[in-house]
C-alpha cells in the first residue's frame, strides 16, 4: 500500500466506519504528506428508530450530533475534506446500486484519488456489503482513472459476527506508533464506544490490533485485503 504523498479516498458507508477500519493507516499516512479525503454514503443512526419517526425532532438531533462527532473524529486525525451523504442508514438495499455509483464516480473524478480504502466483501452490515459492491463497480478500469490501488478494510463486530468469515487480509499495516490517535479518533464517538467484552470497544479495538500485530509480526496493525492494483 502507497502510503507517502498519495491521494487517497475513503468510501465508507457511514461516519465511524473509518476510524475502525484504518484509523490508524489514516494517521500515519497524514505523517507521510498523503492528501486524503472522506466519503460518507450513509448518515449512521437512524437504524436506531422506527421508521415513524423518521423525520422526527429527535431523529434530526441524532443525525446532527453523529456529523459533529465524525468532523471531531477527522479533526483528531488531522483531516479536513469529507462530504457527507446522508442515506437512511441500513436502507442502502432500498436504493439502486447505481445511485451509490455514481456519487462515488462524482468524487473520484474531482479528487482523482490514487488509492482507495472501503469495505470489505464479508460484512453482515448490509450498507457495507453494498458499499463494496458499489466501489467495486465505481473503480473499473478505465485509461482516464486515477486509481492505482484498491484496499477493503475490516470493521470490527460487523465482520466478526458474520457466520461464514471469508476476510483473508493481504497487507498489514504497522499502526504501533498511531494506535492512540486512532482511539482518540474513535473516542469521539461517545455512543458507538462501548464497554469489554464489546468488541467496538478500546479494549476491543487494541486486541484486533495486536492480533493483526501477531499475524505480521508487528506490536499494532491494521490489516486489509489488497482488491487492485494497476502500477
Amino acid at each position: 500500500m502507497i502510503l507517502k504523498n498519495s491521494r487517497i479516498l475513503v468510501v465508507a458507508a457511514h461516519p465511524d466506519d473509518d476510524v475502525l477500519g484504518c484509523g490508524g493507516t489514516l494517521a500515519k499516512a497524514k505523517s507521510l504528506n498523503a492528501n486524503i479525503k472522506i466519503l460518507y454514503l450513509g448518515e449512521g443512526v437512524t437504524s436506531r428508530f422506527n421508521d415513524e419517526d423518521l423525520n422526527s425532532k429527535k431523529v434530526k438531533k441524532a443525525q446532527i450530533i453523529r456529523k459533529n462527532e465524525c468532523i471531531n473524529s477527522l479533526k483528531t486525525l488531522g483531516i479536513d475534506q469529507y462530504i457527507f451523504e446522508n442515506r437512511l442508514c441500513t436502507r442502502f438495499d432500498e436504493l439502486p446500486l447505481l445511485n451509490l455509483v455514481k456519487s462515488i464516480e462524482t468524487v473520484i473524478k474531482k479528487f482523482k484519488p490514487t488509492l482507495i480504502l472501503t469495505h470489505n466483501n464479508s460484512e453482515v452490515n448490509i450498507d457495507h456489503k453494498l458499499t463494496y459492491e458499489a466501489v467495486e463497480v465505481a473503480t473499473r478500469p478505465n485509461k482516464k482513472t486515477s486509481i492505482k490501488q484498491v484496499y477493503s478494510f475490516e470493521i470490527i463486530c460487523s465482520g466478526n459476527w458474520k457466520y461464514y468469515k471469508t476476510f483473508s487480509p493481504s497487507t498489514y499495516i504497522d499502526i504501533s506508533k498511531f494506535f492512540k490517535k486512532k482511539l482518540e479518533a474513535w473516542s469521539k464517538y461517545k455512543k458507538e464506544n462501548n464497554k469489554y467484552p464489546h468488541p467496538r470497544s478500546n479494549k476491543g479495538l487494541e486486541i484486533l490490533a495486536r492480533y493483526r500485530g501477531l499475524q505480521s509480526f508487528l506490536e499494532l496493525a491494521e490489516a486489509f485485503k489488497l482488491e487492485r492494483e494497476i502500477l
